[in-house]
């Protein structure tokens, strides 16, 4: 039964349990493991650096307009991460909301 701990499972378990907002014991109960096990794990992964990329789901895409002036006036918004977006005369605000949405969340 101990083969069905293995690091990557448990992250994915503390990682929905995380989102649940169900109590420890409850969701390791309800997925079959010992509440110590469980509880080891929220610790351990509490304590480490995460190495392992943590799975983004599937990517979200925005459609965008290109401005035919190249002389056009630009806001730019500068991202801690380093993205950018450039936004030109005449962009829509639903443009403009959809785009920051979509480099806001974590694609």
């Amino acid at each position: 039964m101990s083969s069905n701990r293995t690091p990557a499972r448990m992250t994915r378990l503390v990682m929905r349990w995380r989102a649940s907002g169900e109590s420890g014991a409850s969701f390791a109960r309800r997925h079959h493991v010992p509440a110590w096990t469980f509880w080891y794990w929220c610790r351990k992964l509490a304590a480490e650096p995460r190495t392992e990329p943590v799975d983004p789901g599937p990517a979200t895409f925005v459609l965008v307009h290109l401005a035919a002036e190249s002389d056009a006036p630009v806001i730019e918004i500068v991202w801690s991460g380093g993205e950018r977006l450039h936004i030109r005369t005449g962009a829509s605000a639903d443009l403009v909301r959809a785009a920051v949405t979509a480099l806001r969340s974590p694609c």
